[in-house]
């Protein structure tokens, strides 16, 4: 652990020296600056795990000292070094951010070092916690987003294939009853039969338009077949659309998860083809489901570009969110790993009792 040490006294910066690295023990260096502005220099130009700070220096006094250096690197934990006299500046340093404080003359080796290990688990879990909550408040937005999309992107698809063609059959009802009404009309039924057969056609069409789109929002085989049979048809469609080649294996003939599982598998290999659209340049997926012990294996694997570790950690890839966020709620796991112009392969794991399958 590198420890910045900003403390204008010898003795006492001696002494917390000695502490750290005394008996040649391996895990803490120092770096000592007698000044703010030499230590903030040092924050700005080494490595540096935590800081060690006196609030009374020659160049700065009280809670400016503390507020300068979190200012200055906010992501590094603060130990606050005080006198007897200034116990009640520390905690109210505390109450500023500061991690953690030491009474000169009051600490000894262990508390040193505890204080310092302690203040940087600390501030890697709320930094992580932080970093969730933002990624989840960006999730949470993108969401419903995508299903405002999804409702105009329905609503047109109502209006402009279904809306149309209902239109379309109630002027052929229209022209029908006319012709009906009219005597002369009935003894011609050539073009009668003709309306009537145009009608058929296009209710077909409106019949086929209905189940895509309901298709496209929940496939019927999922309810009606399960989920190997879901994913098989999953994997047909998207070759259909994308005409990138898709297949499906597994040695499993039926999976028993329940329907909550069944749905959640399914969407997130949704999401993982999606995102095989969107970023991967790939020409062939290959989905695999197998059993690992305990566990169901779900593969989703591209020969694409490769997602790189910085995408799969992003938190702008909300699609990765999304699958995550799927997984974890099955209380499985999810790898991502990626090749350079080899492919990217998504791993999750989610557990089953074979019991009930």
């Amino acid at each position: 652990m590198r420890v910045l040490l900003i403390e204008d006294n010898e003795d006492d910066a001696c002494l917390i020296r000695d502490a750290l690295t005394e008996r040649n023990e391996a895990g803490f260096s120092l770096i000592w600056a007698d000044q703010l502005k030499t230590g903030l220099q040092r924050l700005t130009e080494d490595l540096i795990d935590a800081v060690v700070l006196d609030l009374s220096l020659p160049d700065s006094l009280g809670e400016v000292t503390l507020r300068k250096v979190q200012a200055h690197r906010p992501d590094v934990p603060i130990v606050v070094l005080t006198g007897l006299d200034d116990e009640a500046l520390a905690v109210q340093a505390m109450r500023q951010g500061a991690q953690d404080y030491l009474v000169k003359n009051r600490w000894d080796r262990d508390s040193l070092r505890r204080a310092l290990r302690y203040a940087v688990e600390r501030t890697r879990i709320e930094n992580a916690l932080r970093q969730s909550t933002e990624q989840l408040r960006a999730l949470t937005g993108h969401l419903e987003m995508a299903r405002e999309e999804e409702r105009t992107r329905i609503a047109r698809e109502l209006h402009d294939e279904l809306g149309q063609k209902l239109t379309g059959f109630k002027m052929d009802v229209s022209w029908l009853s006319k012709r009906l009404d009219d005597p002369q009309g009935v003894q011609d039924t050539a073009p009668l039969l003709a309306k009537t057969r145009a009608m058929t056609t296009l209710i077909d069409e409106t019949i086929v338009g209905l189940r895509r789109l309901i298709s496209e929002l929940r496939p019927a085989v999922l309810d009606h077949l399960g989920l190997i049979a879901a994913l098989e048809w999953q994997a047909e469609e998207f070759h259909r659309r994308t005409e990138i080649a898709c297949r499906f294996l597994s040695p499993l003939e039926k999976v028993a998860i329940g329907p909550a599982g069944a749905t959640a598998m399914f969407r997130i290999v949704q999401e993982a083809l999606t995102n095989v659209v969107r970023h991967a340049q790939a020409t062939e997926v290959t989905i695999r489901l197998d059993e690992e012990g305990k566990e169901l294996r779900l593969l989703v694997e591209d020969n694409g570009k490769g997602i790189t570790e910085s995408e799969a950690a992003g938190m702008s890839s909300f699609g990765i969110l999304g699958l995550r966020e799927r997984v974890v709620l099955l209380k499985g796991r999810i790898t991502l790993h990626g090749s350079p112009g080899r492919g990217t392969t998504l791993t999750a794991y989610i557990p089953f009792s074979k019991e009930a399958a």
